[in-house]
């Protein structure tokens, strides 16, 4: 077959993949439990819902716990302090990139949330809501709904426990009230953590918002102990109105600054090498605005093997064929497509018929339908399920100050004007979504008001295999991360994002000294966690290869792929950056 034709027949599929996506509703199996054990709950290995940490680590265990109950919590906990051995909170679903659920050595505990899933109570007068840790995003949000109540800012994914969300610091958008992260709107926490022979070697802990160790526990990385039960102050139900509207990028670096202020839930999709930005329009309207719109994205929506299976070929061509242009016309119909159908928001939960979508903020706020799901094949699958051949990306996440980010945007669109198909392969998976954070009093929170940057691009299987414009993308974080300043997302990025993270936050001793009140011999703590929070030398790994990944910045051309023409040389507009670019 011809390289056009193959290019020809690579576009076909990825369009027929779109078009399937938007008119097909099939269900899918729900993803594998991340804990995976030889014999009955002992000899265990646990991953996350990709399949693989950021340095291909296999993350082993002794064992796995499935507490039912806070009184069975306390027991593991206890029966695990006892013997000085080394825990870690594992979720349901795992979906945290990083190695936070990895324990020390071969003979850790696991302490899974799995069953630790009900709404313990709700006061529909004080609008509040407890729930235990284990409980997902779209429970809370489908509980509320049911007596009138509502969270009002989450991520977009709903397939994320409590605990988990909590413990990372997940957000959705605005800048409005106390702000888009999840862990402001809490109230009061319940934790169980190590305790002396006098208190039975486990205590639970009760701290609401008079405790100023509340403000450590919020953002914690697990490193506190297990969370038991989250109370969330919650607000009446109301409804939304959406409109998406697409403009040139040309102003994006001004419009960015003062759009989050002018609409609630207002965020930006950026589309660099097309040189568009979707602006979202979404704030709250009365309760009696005609409308019953549903929000149900469609990359979160399941998706057939086969088709997975090809998209992925599709991209694994292009990259050995360094089909930049490939990848920008592929890019192009997916956008498109994913624009005319409005995202995946309906007007009633069956079509869409134009702007604004109008509804209950239920139904618009969070979606993931590809959880949805019989327990007996794997014909459909969540797009990133590890059992199939799907995507495998990296995602680099992290948060700029509002006060720099227009000078960060004129940068990233400086690096496009030099390499304009530069960025077409993270367009692939839908562009930078750029989300709205507010400064949050939690000690690992968001220093200042900000926006935060979401970037996913292809990821080889072959770890020595460099990408395509690989030099592009490093630069882009080395920039933020060290021009910038940025904030990396607890839950995502590569090991460069966190090396000497903790220098960043201005309360990082307050909160050592909480996590050395809470655990004093350091029993839910790991190499991981010790590096990140500045206690061990850094997560820098240099070896052959080691940038290619994310591993280290490059400073020899061997961490990056001499063989294959990739050097380290400086960036192309950020000049301190150290990037792996290919030899002409």
């Amino acid at each position: 077959m011809s390289h056009s034709k193959a290019k020809t027949m690579f576009r076909e599929l990825l369009l027929w993949e779109c078009l399937f996506l938007l008119v097909v509703s099939v269900s899918c199996t729900p993803p594998a439990d991340p804990v995976q054990c030889s014999t009955k709950d002992s000899n265990c290995t646990v991953t996350n819902s990709y399949g693989m940490f950021p340095d291909r680590a296999i993350c082993r265990a002794g064992n796995v716990a499935y507490p039912k109950t806070e009184q069975e919590l306390v027991s593991v906990v206890s029966a695990a302090t006892e013997t000085k051995r080394k825990m870690k909170v594992v979720t349901q679903f795992s979906h945290s990139i990083p190695k936070l659920v990895c324990p020390d050595g071969q003979d850790g505990l696991l302490i899974s949330t799995k069953y630790l899933n009900r709404v313990v109570k709700t006061d529909k007068a004080a609008m509040t809501m407890t729930v235990e840790s284990g409980v997902t995003l779209r429970q809370l949000i489908n509980e509320a709904a049911k007596v009138g109540l509502a969270l009002p800012y989450a991520p977009y994914w709903w397939g994320l426990t409590i605990g988990g969300l909590l413990g990372t610091g997940a957000h959705g958008s605005s800048l409005w009230g106390k702000g888009s992260s999840v862990h402001d709107h809490v109230v009061e926490m319940r934790i169980v953590s190590p305790a002396g022979a006098d208190e039975g070697k486990a205590k639970v802990t009760v701290l609401n918002e008079t405790d100023k160790d509340l403000d450590a526990a919020k953002v914690s990385l697990g490193v506190l102990g297990v969370i038991s039960q989250v109370t969330f102050k919650l607000e009446p139900m109301f409804k939304r109105s959406i409109t998406y509207v697409t403009k040139d990028d040309k102003d994006l670096g001004d419009e960015a600054v003062t759009f989050g202020k002018l609409h609630e839930f207002a965020d930006i999709l950026w589309y660099p090498s097309q040189r568009k930005a979707v602006y979202r329009l979404d704030d709250r309207v009365s309760t009696n605005t005609s409308g019953n719109g549903l929000y149900d994205f469609t990359p979160f929506r399941s998706t057939p093997s086969l088709v997975l299976a090809l998209t992925r070929s599709t991209e694994e061509t292009q990259e050995s064929l360094r089909d930049a242009n490939g990848k920008c016309l592929n890019a192009k119909v997916i956008v498109s497509t994913l624009q005319t159908a409005a995202y995946g928001l309906t007007n009633n939960g069956l079509i869409f018929t134009g702007y604004p979508v109008i509804g209950f903020h239920n139904r618009l706020q969070s979606s993931g339908t590809c959880l949805d799901s019989p327990e007996d094949s794997l014909i459909t699958a969540c797009a990133w399920d590890s059992r199939i051949k799907g995507e495998f990306f990296h995602q680099t996440t992290f948060s700029i100050s509002l006060s720099v980010v227009k000078s960060f945007i004129g940068d990233v669109q400086k690096l496009v004007a030099v390499e304009p198909r530069s960025l077409c392969g993270l367009e692939l998976y839908n562009g930078i979504l750029m989300r709205y954070v507010k400064a949050s009093t939690a000690y690992l929170g968001k220093q200042e008001d900000a926006i935060d940057f979401d970037i996913s691009y292809y990821r080889s299987k072959d770890p020595a295999a460099p990408r395509l414009y690989q030099d592009i993308l490093e630069e882009i974080e080395q920039m933020a991360l060290f021009k910038y300043g940025a904030l990396p997302h607890w839950g995502k990025n590569r090991n460069v994002a966190f090396d000497g993270v903790i220098q960043k936050y201005k309360n990082n001793k307050e909160f050592l000294k909480v996590k050395n009140k809470y655990d004093p011999l350091g029993l839910f703590s790991s190499e991981w966690t010790d590096q990140i929070l500045g206690l061990r030398n850094g997560v820098t790994v240099l070896k052959e290869g080691c940038a290619l990944e994310g591993l280290c910045v490059c400073s020899e051309d061997v961490h990056c792929a001499p063989a294959k023409g990739y050097l380290c040389r400086p960036g192309k507009t950020f000049r301190h950056a150290r990037v792996c670019t290919r030899a002409n």
